[in-house]
């Protein structure tokens, strides 16, 4: 009788992890993503926050969004901390706490951060603060969920080293990269690694223009990555207090495909063929060997305040493809891994948000 139980138990065991996915709820049935919202439609995006250093650069990754009355930003914040002496996860939305007068008191930092966030961009923005307590091997279904529960267009996650004002590493933490590497894995929509290279603001002194004015730019080589990454820059442009410079790396005339396709058709708003845009460049750069494209990243590094990328994990192209195997971080992609070496940038206020498109399941 016992062996029968262990025998049925087993079978039963494997039986159900066979028939059952519990991450198949996540699947991208529906096109959860920037590329395919609409004209000055609401950009709903999920953060997270692990440790009191990232509200900073969360927000200012938030004002890259550009919450405008035209341009609504919906961001619902969610601090994650890791369970310890209890027994069950605890889940928390603060709006609802406030009503029902709770005596516990969570996440007081980053909601202040945030109301005072919502408080700057009245009637642009509206900001959701939650508290999720469980195991690290957990967290990615509090951030699935949080996200498709919310219809999020894209979810932004903290990078899992820290940077010094000095360029020098503080600190790294494992356990984030392996939740990052999940949520890539699993996210409902599309997912955005943040590298915030200090905890300072992301606009810093420039000699020759207003020091408010914030220099965004966008490296696009071609692919879906690269889309929803310009379609998220493009964005910025709406806000007269960012310029935007879109730097089209292209390695010779090539053959004509739909990707291709779908790529220029992506950037005529940026080309200037429907109007010239004041705060928008575009500049294409051929570049005829990797070596150049590593050349290239290092010289316009330090030049501007935020960088926006496409991670293109598994896109293999003529200007990266033998920089593959110097990666370290492979969820940064190539250019991300590039930008967040501390060879290439020495200011410490500069960021950069990787962005990997939805993954759709295939029919």
């Amino acid at each position: 009788m016992a062996i029968s139980i262990l025998v049925l138990a087993s079978i039963g065991r494997i039986g159900v992890k066979a028939l059952y996915d519990p991450t198949r709820k996540y699947a991208g049935y529906q096109k959860r993503n920037i590329l395919n919202l609409k004209p000055n439609a609401e950009l709903r995006v999920v953060a997270c926050i692990h440790k009191p250093s990232h509200i900073t650069s969360i927000k200012n990754a938030l004002d890259i969004c550009c919450p405008a009355p035209n341009n609504p930003l919906l961001a619902h914040v969610l601090h994650l901390i890791e369970l310890v002496g209890r027994s069950s996860p605890i889940f928390i939305s603060h709006r609802v706490q406030e009503r029902v007068d709770s005596n516990h008191n969570y996440s007081e930092d980053v909601i202040v951060a945030f109301d005072l966030f919502e408080h700057d961009n009245a009637g642009t923005a509206l900001v959701n603060t939650y508290t999720a307590i469980s195991p690290f091997r957990f967290m990615h279904d509090d951030i699935c969920y949080l996200a498709l529960d919310k219809l999020a267009s894209i979810i932004i996650l903290p990078f899992h080293v820290r940077w010094g004002e000095d360029g020098s590493i503080e600190s790294t933490d494992k356990n984030i990269r392996t939740l990052n590497s999940r949520v890539l894995e699993r996210a409902p929509c599309s997912v955005g690694i943040l590298v915030s290279r200090g905890s300072s603001s992301s606009t810093h002194n420039n000699n020759n223009n207003d020091n408010s004015i914030k220099r965004i730019a966008m490296i696009f080589l071609g692919g879906l990555d690269d889309r929803e990454a310009l379609c998220l820059a493009k964005r910025v442009i709406k806000d007269c207090a960012c310029n935007l410079v879109v730097y089209h790396l292209v390695s010779g005339p090539g053959e004509a495909n739909w990707d291709l396709m779908l790529d220029d058709d992506v950037l005529k708003s940026v080309k200037g063929l429907y109007g010239h845009i004041q705060n928008v460049s575009y500049e294409k750069v051929t570049i005829e060997e990797p070596s150049q494209t590593s050349t290239f990243v290092s010289d316009i590094a330090n030049q501007h305040d935020f960088f926006i990328v496409g991670r293109r994990n598994g896109i293999k192209s003529p200007q990266t493809e033998a920089l593959e195997r110097w990666t370290e971080f492979s969820e940064l992609g190539v250019i991300g891994d590039l930008l967040a070496s501390s060879d290439t940038i020495t200011n410490a206020s500069t960021s950069i948000l990787v962005v990997q498109h939805q993954q759709m399941i295939k029919s």
